[in-house]
This record gives C-alpha cells, structure tokens and sequence, in this order.
C-alpha cells in the first residue's frame, strides 16, 4: 500500500512538474511561431511588392511599345511621302521597311513575338 502511495506521488509530481515545464514553454513556443508568421509575412510582402514592381515595368514597356508604334507609323508616313517626292522628280524611290499589318497595339504584340519565334528568338 505504502507503495503504490509513493507510486501514486511521483506520478502526481511527475504531472506537476510537467504542468510548470509546459507553462514555461507554451509562451516560448507561441513567442517562436509568432516570430516565424511575422518574418513570413515579411517576407511575403517583400515578395509581392518585387511582384508589383515587375508588373508597373511591363506595363512601362507596353505603354513604350504604344509610342514606338505610333513612331512607326509617323516615320512612315514621312518617308512613303519622301518616296513619292522622288517619284515625281523621277529618281528611284528608297526600299521601304516591311510594314507590320496590325491595326492594334496587341496585334503588334503578338505579330512580333511570333516573328521573334520563328527566328527563333524566344
């Protein structure tokens, strides 16, 4: 009886002492993890902001693109007219560039890109 009395206190010490071990973790532990969500979001946030920062560049580029086209279609313009200028004075007009048939930004776009994969650019 006297031991399984002692039996029964060291258990029930056992369980205290492991009562106070985890009252002193938890907070450790939640301190730990709560450190780790943060630099996560840190992270995450660090990561989205690269993220947006790549989007605004491309939209940069597209806007560019849009300038460029209009360029191009202006230097053209100027240099069909040169041509016609030298046709009447009958010298031989100047060999135009290929001239794209795109009517739109994203016709553009995508007339380009399969130009660049046929020379096997991209």
């Amino acid at each position: 009886m006297k031991e399984d009395q002692t039996h029964e206190r060291l258990l029930q010490a056992l369980g205290e002492i492991q009562a106070r071990m985890e009252s002193h973790v938890q907070p450790v532990a939640k301190q730990v993890i709560q450190a780790e969500v943060e630099r996560l979001r840190n992270l995450s946030e660090q990561r989205k902001s690269i993220l947006k920062d790549c989007l605004m560049r491309i939209d940069r580029t597209i806007l560019d693109c849009q300038s460029q086209m209009e360029e191009y279609r202006q230097r053209r313009s100027d240099l069909a007219a040169l041509n016609e200028q030298l046709a009447s004075l009958g010298a031989e007009p100047v060999p135009m560039p290929n001239h794209f048939p795109a009517e739109t930004l994203g016709e553009l776009i995508l007339a380009r890109m399969h130009r660049l994969r046929v020379e096997g650019k991209i």
